[in-house]
Parts: structure tokens; C-alpha cells; sequence
């Protein structure tokens, strides 16, 4: 074993931990803690372990509530504690919070951490946002420490009464990881990026990066883009990523964007290719009803893109109202359509906002400072279990 503790790191699927979390792995292990990372199997996680010089075991995992499927994972991560025997499990996201708390409890690990990177129950209503509340109550309950990735999602996450205010933490400015500025920093591949989607080069070009979900807004997006294009033709929009059948759009207002000739639809985008999007884009746009913290508006504004998005808990802490971007009341698509058409207009101002948008990001969420405050938050772990393993248990 070695000397600092063994962390096992749990999210549901492989592309979240391939988002978020390499150069962290990395950092943990080369600090010389003994980690292992858990999520779905496949070639991403395998791959994963290879660059980062550390342990991956693949459970299968569903995002969506499977009762049997789900207690066959638990049951799998159980056995998985139980041999690995790790001193601290971070668990990321809902169903793998949930799951990988109960294990942890249920295997007697001392030290159990959930991060909340959003609410989905926000958005829903009678029985099932029941059923998520307790999900997110359960989950915090077993945690001895319950993180959330920005102080609005802390906010919600205390008034909600998801957990108690003393065991709730956010830490620096917020964010899980932080954002790769060596990735995303502005470059000079605008034309090749613009030739590469087929974007014209003197159009102005609006971008939404994500998943094509209803609580991202879509459909809001679909009834404003008319109201763009009809005022200013020379408006392109670019929507990268995949539908989301589990929160699916509207079909009349995805059959409205594929059949508008200025609007660009590319499907799921390689992780690798996403800064280039950026390069291409004028305004960033986030129409969404709820976020965590938002990593896209934090990857604009690293690359000096202003971002027009919702006045919701998450953005408040990722967007600077007026300076990186401007936000709208969500679920209003003239407010959403005039605040894009008050950015293409002054170009002035997007080159100020996208100056602002990189300091801020610099600033508050680099991830070499992200990276510093997590380490150091294991490390007072790791010291709390070297003082008083049996203490450590009841950390809070």
C-alpha cells in the first residue's frame, strides 16, 4: 500500500471522467496516492488508465433509473470496495453519487465523497422530482462530505434541504476540475475551422455546444432563431452534439433547425475537436433551464468567446453578467433572440466581453488551481485518517 490513501474515483460513464478528470488522476498519482477510477467499462476508461498511470475497473452503470440493473451495479461496487479496500471513494453525477455512496457505507469505507454537479430534479414535477430529491437526500446523507461545483448549485442544494449547510462545501470559485487553459486558449484556426464545417467565412456564427436535451433549452433556441435570422441574414448557428433521447426536444423544433439553411447540425464531436468549434464561433449560446456551473461557458470564455445564456444558478457563478456574456430569463425566446442580436451587432463588444471572459476564467478556474485546491483537500483528508482512522469515519 502506499503511503497516502487509496482513492477510488467514481462517475457513471467513461466520458465523464475523460472530460473532467485526467490531468487530476494524474496529479494524485504522482503525488503518491494509490488511485483507481470506476465507471462504465469500454475503451475510453481503459485508455484513461493507460495515460494517466493509474487503476480503472469498468461496472456497468445506467444513467436512468433501471431498479435491476441498478442492484446489480451496487452489488458489483460492493465486491469491488470490498477487495480494493480504499481508504477515500469520490463519487461524481446522481446515479453513481447514489450507487457509489451506498457501496461505500455498505463496504465501511471511512471516507466517502459526493460531488453534485447539477440538479436535474429542477426541471421535473410530481412523483419523479420526489424520487430524485430522495435520490440526491440519500446520496448526502451517507457522503461525510458533499461538494457542489459552484456556491449557487451550494445555495440551491441547502434551501432544497438536499443537505445539511455544516457538511456542504464548494471549493475556490467553484468547478470539479477547472478548465485546461493549454487546450482552450484563443488560436488562429478560424478559417480552417469555418472551412471544415462548411460555415461561411463572413457569416457570424452562434454556437450551442452540448447535448441536444430539452433542459438545455433547444426548443426556446428553435422559436428565437427566426427572429435572429430575420433581422440579421447573416447569422449562422452551429449545434454540436448528440440528441438526447432521455430529455428529448421537441420534434417540430428539431425538424424546424434541420430544414433552416443556416443552421449546422455536426452530431456527438470528438472531445479533441471541441476548442476548434470555439475558434470558429462569435457568440457562444446556452439557453439552458438549470446547470451546475457549466464547463462550456467556462471553455468560451477561456478561448475569448462572450456567451449569451439563462439567469440560473451555475451560470451566475461561470458568467459575469454585462462583462463575459449576457444572461436572459430562461424560457424566454425574444429575450434570448435580442440579447444574440445585441452581440452581433456590436463587434466592439464581443472583443471586450471575450478579453473579460479570459481573465475570468484564468483567474478563478484554471485547473492547475482547481487541481491545487482538490489535492489539498485529499491531503486533510489523508491527514485526518494517519491521525485517527476511526475518527476518520465521521468526518464532516
Amino acid at each position: 500500500m502506499s503511503a497516502l490513501p487509496r482513492i477510488l474515483v467514481l462517475t457513471t460513464v467513461p466520458q465523464t471522467m475523460v472530460a473532467f478528470f485526467p490531468r487530476q488522476l494524474r496529479s494524485l498519482a504522482e503525488a503518491g496516492f494509490d488511485v483507481h477510477a470506476v465507471s462504465s467499462p469500454g475503451e475510453e476508461l481503459d485508455r484513461l488508465g493507460r495515460e494517466c498511470g493509474i487503476s480503472t475497473h469498468g461496472v456497468p452503470m445506467e444513467r436512468q433509473v433501471r431498479p435491476r440493473q441498478d442492484a446489480v451495479s451496487l452489488g458489483r461496487l460492493v465486491r469491488l470496495m470490498r477487495r480494493l479496500r480504499p481508504q477515500v471513494v469520490h463519487a461524481h453525477t446522481p446515479k453513481a453519487g447514489l450507487l457509489g455512496m451506498i457501496a461505500a457505507t455498505i463496504a465501511r469505507v471511512p471516507v466517502r465523497l459526493y460531488t453534485v454537479h447539477g440538479l436535474p430534479l429542477l426541471t421535473r414535477t410530481g412523483l419523479w422530482r420526489q424520487v430524485l430529491e430522495a435520490a440526491e437526500r440519500t446520496s448526502a446523507a451517507l457522503s461525510t462530505r458533499t461538494y457542489c461545483v459552484s456556491p449557487s448549485l451550494q445555495r440551491e442544494v441547502v434551501a432544497l434541504k438536499l443537505c445539511a449547510a455544516e457538511k456542504v462545501f464548494t471549493l475556490g470559485s467553484g468547478s470539479c476540475s477547472g478548465i485546461d487553459l493549454d487546450r482552450f486558449q484563443p488560436t488562429n484556426e478560424r478559417v480552417a475551422a469555418r472551412k471544415a464545417l462548411r460555415i461561411p467565412q463572413e457569416a457570424t456564427l452562434v454556437t450551442f455546444i452540448g447535448r441536444l436535451a430539452k433542459d438545455k433549452g433547444i426548443d426556446v433556441l428553435a422559436d428565437a432563431w427566426p427572429e435572429v435570422t430575420a433581422r440579421h441574414p447573416n447569422m449562422h448557428l452551429l449545434l454540436a452534439g448528440e440528441d438526447d433521447s432521455t430529455d428529448p426536444v421537441a420534434p417540430a423544433a428539431l425538424a424546424r433547425l434541420r430544414q433552416d439553411p443556416s443552421v449546422h447540425l455536426t452530431g456527438g464531436v470528438p472531445t479533441a475537436q471541441i476548442p476548434a468549434l470555439y475558434s470558429a464561433t462569435d457568440i457562444c449560446v446556452l439557453p439552458t433551464f438549470r446547470e451546475g456551473l457549466s464547463q462550456v461557458a467556462l471553455e468560451a470564455g477561456a478561448m475569448g468567446v462572450p456567451i449569451v445564456s439563462s439567469l440560473v444558478p451555475g451560470l451566475v457563478d461561470s458568467v459575469v453578467n454585462g462583462v463575459t456574456g449576457i444572461l436572459v430569463a430562461p424560457r424566454e425566446p425574444g429575450l434570448l433572440a435580442a440579447a444574440i442580436l445585441q452581440l452581433a451587432a456590436d463587434p466592439a463588444r464581443r472583443r471586450e466581453m471575450g478579453q473579460a471572459g479570459m481573465a475570468h476564467v484564468r483567474t478563478n478556474f484554471s485547473d492547475q488551481r482547481l487541481n491545487s485546491l482538490w489535492m489539498a483537500e485529499y491531503q486533510s483528508l489523508a491527514s485526518s485518517l494517519a491521525l485517527d482512522p476511526v475518527a476518520a469515519r465521521s468526518i464532516v
